[in-house]
């Protein structure tokens, strides 16, 4: 039996000592590992940091004149084209007048034929008045002339000198004889509408006969363009007619150019009048133009983008760089330069870590070891933040810093 426990206790001891051995190697081998762990840094060097809010928009003319007509006449020929630069009061179209004179001499014989037909509608009415005067009348006496018997019947049949039958008869005499009379002095003659229809018809025709009349005095033979610039749209063919409701030409002053554009609500704080705005279009490639925050809408808008709604505020940028190759109608791309450093220290935003506290943390790298570093930040770009304390020029920065990364611990660093 003690020979049998004494082999027990060597073979425990055996694995106990193979246990310490791997633990032992197993270690070491982790601190090899540990000191081999390697990261990428960057020197840190001062340059420049901008704030940008960035939408798209499109190229609008700040001044376009749409020219109507005032009266309807024939164009006899158009004298500009699409494209053409015009100046204020330059002939943009010749019209024939003889239009409104045609117009006028119609309406004279209108009203010459209405008041003829007055006449003779005044003449049938006075001859309808005169036999209607003469039937009422003799109604008028026939009525008296019944009523006189009906008396004279009544007391008649009162004292028995006549019948019943009799009595009654007159006093069907004497109702008819009034409702005779009673019909005649009520009937209308349709003759008097029609004379009071015409009248007024005659009283409109010569109110249009003094409007053509007008026009004819204020029309021009021509139509002028009321501004400088470009003409951009031509509504009328030579030899039609001109419409006073219908825009006949376009002119727009493409020299001063707008863009309007809807910033979010969450990037208004950052837009100011007059600040500097860079505008691209992909209709002329590699070139930037430069313009101005030219007005901010004191009212924000609800906007509707498919399931989401959004609160936006419309932003009026001014065209500055003035260039032939800019058109109105072109879609554009703009930056708003909120804020611009120069010769700050600037790092990318993967460099920081936030720590529990909410303090802002960096990784530098000095004799091969980590240092772990607060700072302080200032103003951010899409991908880059302003740091104002906690590092200086040529410090080591970690990019991309791994939650593994500890105080004090060895690195191999990758200079980027």
């Amino acid at each position: 039996m003690s020979k049998s426990k004494s082999k027990k206790k060597i073979i425990i001891f055996a694995v106990i000592m193979v246990i310490i051995a791997v633990t032992i190697v197993t270690a070491a081998a982790m601190r090899g590992k540990e000191q081999e762990i390697s990261v990428d840094v960057f020197t840190l060097k001062k340059g420049e940091i901008t704030v940008t809010v960035p939408a798209n928009g499109i190229l609008e003319e700040v001044e376009r004149q749409t020219i109507y007509t005032e009266d309807s006449a024939k164009v006899l020929s158009i004298e500009v084209e699409e494209g053409d630069h015009v100046t204020a009061g330059q002939v943009l179209a010749l019209l024939d007048g003889d239009d409104l004179e045609i117009q006028l001499n119609i309406k004279e014989k209108n009203l010459e034929m209405n008041k003829i037909e007055l006449a003779k509608l005044e003449k049938i009415y006075g001859e309808e008045k005169t036999e209607h005067n003469r039937r009422l009348e003799s109604a008028s006496r026939k009525m008296e002339e019944a009523k006189r018997d009906f008396d004279r019947d009544k007391e008649l049949y009162e004292h028995g000198a006549i019948s019943q039958q009799e009595y009654r008869q007159s006093e069907r005499n004497f109702e008819d004889a009034v409702e005779s009379y009673e019909e005649i002095q009520a009937k209308v003659y349709t003759t008097e509408f029609d004379i009071d229809r015409m009248k007024k018809s005659i009283a409109v025709t010569e109110l249009e006969i003094r409007e053509i009349q007008n026009r004819i005095e204020k029309q021009e033979d021509k139509i002028l363009s009321s501004i400088n610039g470009v003409v951009t749209a031509i509504h009328l063919e030579e030899g039609s007619f001109v419409n006073p409701a219908n825009p006949g030409f376009v002119i727009s002053n493409i020299e001063d150019l707008t863009i309007e554009i809807k910033v979010s609500e969450y990037d208004i704080a950052k837009v100011e009048l007059g600040q500097e705005v860079e505008i691209q279009t992909d209709a002329i490639t590699g070139k930037t133009f430069k313009g101005i925050v030219e007005k901010i809408s004191p009212v924000a808008k609800r906007e509707s983008t498919g399931q989401t709604t959004e609160t936006i505020i419309p932003v009026t940028i001014k065209v500055e760089e003035k260039d032939d190759l800019l058109k109105p109608g072109f879609s554009v791309k703009t930056r708003i330069i909120s804020q611009q450093k120069e010769g700050v220290l600037v790092v990318p935003f993967d460099t920081i870590t936030m720590e529990a506290n909410g303090a802002k943390t960096v990784f530098i790298v000095k004799e091969e070891v980590l240092h772990k570093v607060e700072v302080q930040t200032g103003i951010e770009s899409d991908f880059e933040i302003e740091i104002v304390d906690g590092l200086q020029e040529d410090d080591k920065i970690v990019l991309n810093p791994s939650m593994y990364l500890q105080e004090g611990m060895k690195v191999v660093v990758n200079e980027r």
